[in-house]
């Protein structure tokens, strides 16, 4: 029998270079060209399809390391569990459930925890995305953007002994599928969406409205406009607790989210200029910008967390500091690569007029975000 590994114990081990496994990939070519798993640093990793162990063992084995420890990966956990128990060595470990089970993997980094209020970031490690839980124990909690899988929010209200009353999204997802409605039904909370996002929508929800303000506990989430737009028409940005701005894909730690998705790019683009200069930028320099989505794992810090501060943001990224609208938008037009077919049908199940079945979904959520600039 095969020895493996989780996919929650595999995240923690990526992000460090002493502990980062070797990764042997026997997924088909293609699959591994959409989709791989990611670290900090540079994994090493070999890509062989599943049949060539069937064939030629002994060459698997050859570039295998043996004083490194090796995670097999597929896309079900059950091919690479073949592989890893053919190899038979006591450093080669099959990941649970493969890519499936990794793509729906949250790692919970704590912001900010005074003993009572907590502000903590979820990390879906394998597709870039990042969503909040916000709240005080013992009392009522919100989360911001959730996705992936429900369990690990409903996990972290058990802990935090916290009732979630409020689900928030910043804007309307295109990269992945939202649980913000699911959430809401099971856990009978409100969720909130910006009208500027929500045309057409096949379900009701409560509009977000500027200066709004929610309180958990003694912290306080400030809906700080109902329009940031440039992503999205009604992209939203949410203050907690005078500290932390959750920017949606306004902005990124790095760069700025991209503003063809709905079909409007150059007059998005400077939608998205004004919402910098004219909107953040009068915000406090202080506050720590929280996005939901991030570009590579090397823009975490020492904690892992992804976050900068606003001032930091605006006064030297590249793109966030131009000053210029014309050339704002002639960069931003210029870096924007072809968005994936696949984001159209996400916006359609994001707006609750499509309902796909378990294996639909999870087939559009292949692979990693997209909603950045390219470099």
């Amino acid at each position: 029998m095969s020895r493996t590994i989780t996919t929650d114990d595999l995240a923690q081990r990526v992000d460090d270079a002493a502990r980062a496994p070797f990764i042997l990939d026997v997924r088909a070519e293609e699959q591994f060209d959409r989709w791989r798993i990611e670290g900090k640093t540079p994994l090493v990793m070999e890509n062989i399809p599943y049949w060539t162990a069937l064939t030629d063992l002994g060459m698997i084995v050859d570039k295998l390391p043996e004083h490194q420890e090796v995670v097999v990966v597929c896309a079900h956990g059950g091919s690479s569990g073949m592989v890893a128990e053919m190899v038979d060595r006591p450093n080669v470990h099959n990941l649970e459930g493969g890519m499936d089970a990794w793509a729906n993997t949250l790692v919970p980094r704590t912001l900010y925890d005074d003993g009572t209020q907590f502000v903590v970031q979820l990390d879906r490690i394998a597709k870039a995305c990042l969503s909040y839980a916000v709240g005080a124990r013992g009392q009522t909690m919100a989360l911001i953007d959730p996705g992936g899988s429900v369990e690990p929010y409903l996990a972290i209200a058990e802990e935090m002994d916290s009732q979630i009353t409020d689900i928030f999204d910043t804007h309307l997802h295109a990269d992945h599928i939202s649980l913000g409605r699911q959430l809401a039904t099971h856990a009978e909370a409100t969720y909130h969406l910006s009208p500027g996002d929500a045309e057409g929508a096949a379900f009701d929800y409560a509009s977000l409205v500027d200066g709004e303000v929610f309180t958990f506990g003694e912290l306080e989430l400030i809906v700080r406009s109902v329009a940031t737009p440039g992503h999205t028409p009604g992209s939203t940005s949410l203050e907690v607790h005078d500290r932390f701005l959750m920017t949606g894909d306004a902005v990124f730690v790095s760069g700025v989210g991209r503003p063809d998705l709905g079909g409007e790019t150059e007059p998005w683009a400077r939608d998205l200029f004004s919402t910098i200069h004219d909107k953040l930028a009068g915000l406090s320099n202080e506050l720590e910008v929280c996005p939901a989505h991030y570009t590579a794992r090397s823009e975490s810090g020492d904690d892992g967390t992804i976050r900068r501060s606003l001032g930091d943001l605006l006064e030297n990224d590249p793109v966030v500091s131009l000053a210029d609208q014309d050339k704002f938008v002639e960069y931003v037009v210029s870096h924007l690569g072809e968005p994936p077919e696949v984001y159209s049908k996400i916006r359609l199940v994001n707006l609750g007029l499509e309902a796909p079945d378990p294996e639909m979904a999870k087939e559009l959520e292949v692979g990693r975000n997209e909603c950045a600039l390219t470099k």
